[in-house]
């Protein structure tokens, strides 16, 4: 190989590395956020909707989407709770009973947790420690109702939405403070198997109408699309330098 076929090797390479051809790619997340501050518990909850629409869209793009609602799960705090086909939650923390700690179908008003799903009555709760979501197909999304939060019992940092795609991630998502609906979700380019939603508090608040997806699909995401098209355009020039040079 002669000195600008090197060159022109070395560049091109340059160049896969910097389309993410080669090497580790790096993820990247997208939230989706709104706050009803003080909604009862009947709605109207406008601005968590609207946030959850943007997500719903967004998440759809990585495949279909599935929401947990609580409904047709046994009332109750216990551990683990199958929630759905392939997902299971793990709670920590202490029982305060219902209308506080596991799957209720309790209210005790708009500054605890309560029920969102249309026609619905259950929701899950903890008031204090946390819940982990496992998947068994790793899911690109997630997103959910939350209930109750308060910054008079929680301060402004009350609640960590911890996981890995590849790199420990971490999000404190806004707290309302009176109480009443918020939403908060996100999409990542990279897919994760689990997921911890903690209360550093004792606030007693729950979470409603959580989203996921999983792949279905061997289709390239949108963005990666571009990445081949670069990488095959690279690759073909550097052949074509090859038969020059050769």
């Amino acid at each position: 190989m002669n000195l600008l076929t090197r060159r022109w090797s070395t560049a091109i390479l340059a160049g896969l590395f910097a389309a993410g051809m080669i090497g580790a790619a790096h993820a990247s997340t997208t939230t989706f956020a709104g706050q009803d501050d003080g909604a009862p518990t009947t709605g109207p909850f406008t601005n968590s909707d609207a946030a959850q629409t943007s997500f719903l869209a967004a998440a759809s793009v990585f495949g279909p989407t599935h929401t947990i609602t609580y409904e047709s799960l046994a009332t109750g705090y216990y551990s683990p709770i199958a929630a759905a086909p392939g997902v299971s939650i793990t709670l920590t923390g202490p029982n305060f009973g219902s209308g506080f700690s596991g799957i209720s179908n309790t209210t005790f008003g708009n500054l605890y947790g309560f029920n969102t799903t249309s026609a619905g009555s259950q929701w899950l709760g903890f008031a204090g420690g946390s819940a982990t979501f496992t998947f068994a197909t790793p899911t690109y999304s997630f997103g959910t109702f939350l209930t109750g939060l308060q910054t008079t019992f929680s301060g402004t940092n009350a609640l960590q939405v911890t996981f890995n795609d590849g790199t420990s991630q971490l999000f404190t998502p806004a707290i309302n403070v009176d109480g009443g609906a918020a939403y908060f979700g996100f999409t990542d380019t990279s897919p994760f198997s689990s997921l911890t939603l903690t209360n550093l508090t004792t606030d007693a608040w729950g979470i409603d109408d959580t989203t996921y997806n999983g792949r279905s699909t061997s289709v390239p995401e949108p963005g990666s699309l571009g990445l081949l098209g670069i990488g095959a355009l690279l690759i073909g020039a550097f052949v074509a330098l090859r038969r020059r040079f050769a």
